[in-house]
């Protein structure tokens, strides 16, 4: 978090508030799975409606600060950003800012901790990344294939068309399973099995070509520098039962994660 607050020129000294925004977006454990996607959608827009208008208006202040004194951090850059004599507005900066603060930060703290479960349940593979760190990439791939951190992604149909054999119309809701994708397998072979030398590893936990994921390269970097650090600081890491996970249906991450270390 504190990384992205850099890039975006916003105050780190305000983790706290950005944590409490991530908690009530992300961290729901009364979602009914049997729901239709609309009606749960509503319902979800109506709760979090109050946290939704309290980030804008923060966003919105800080933009709108940086149009009286630009900086040279990404929120600068994006007031002037130009694409065929077009700008971007505030309400699409705004957008742009919220998605990069919260869902990137929230999807990494995911993929470390449940990396970290990953190698719990593999001492093998902790002990091959000790010894070449050349794995650790491939290793990050495959918890994010193994352990999306968001399961599933609602999608609208613009036209109709048809998936395999069935037929989609016209402005379709969507609900598509992504952990289902990351194993099938028609594409990777023994899918339940947790193989860091897997290649290729084409999972869709980063989105497909124009939703693919803007902080991809992001995400990775950051996930690789903290297990990096972790393994080299400690030569044992344990988990400690038991674990507090979030709802899965809504992300799959953990909320506390108790680790005994040996140095």
């Amino acid at each position: 978090m504190i990384v992205i607050a850099e890039l975006l020129g916003i105050p780190a000294a305000d983790q706290p508030v950005f944590r409490r925004w991530a908690d009530a977006l992300f961290d729901h454990t009364d979602v009914d799975p049997s729901a239709p996607v609309l009606e749960a959608g509503r319902e979800t827009m109506t709760r979090l409606a109050p946290t939704i208008r309290e980030m804008n208006d923060y966003l919105l202040d800080h933009i709108r600060g940086h149009r009286r004194a630009p900086g040279d951090d990404l929120t600068g850059r994006l007031l002037t950003a130009e694409v065929g004599g077009e700008r971007l507005d505030d309400r699409e900066i705004v957008g742009f800012v919220g998605l990069l603060l919260l869902a990137g930060h929230i999807t990494t703290t995911a993929t470390v901790g449940n990396t970290v479960l990953s190698l719990d349940e593999h001492p093998g593979v902790a002990a091959e990344l000790r010894a070449d760190p050349g794995l650790l990439p491939g290793a990050i791939e495959e918890s994010i294939r193994c352990r999306t951190p968001f399961p599933r992604l609602a999608r609208r149909s613009v036209i109709a068309t048809r998936i395999g054999t069935t037929l989609v119309p016209a402005e379709a809701i969507l609900q598509l399973w992504i952990t289902a994708a990351n194993r099938d397998s028609r594409v990777f072979a023994d899918p339940d099995r947790f193989d860091i030398r897997r290649s290729p590893n084409p999972h869709l936990s980063f989105g497909h070509g124009i939703h693919f994921c803007l902080g991809a390269s992001l995400a990775r970097l950051e996930a690789r520098v903290a297990l990096r650090i972790l393994l080299d600081r400690y030569r044992d890491i344990t988990v400690v039962a038991p674990v507090e996970e979030r709802n899965p249906w809504v992300m799959m991450s953990v909320n506390r994660l108790l680790l005994e270390v040996r140095s």
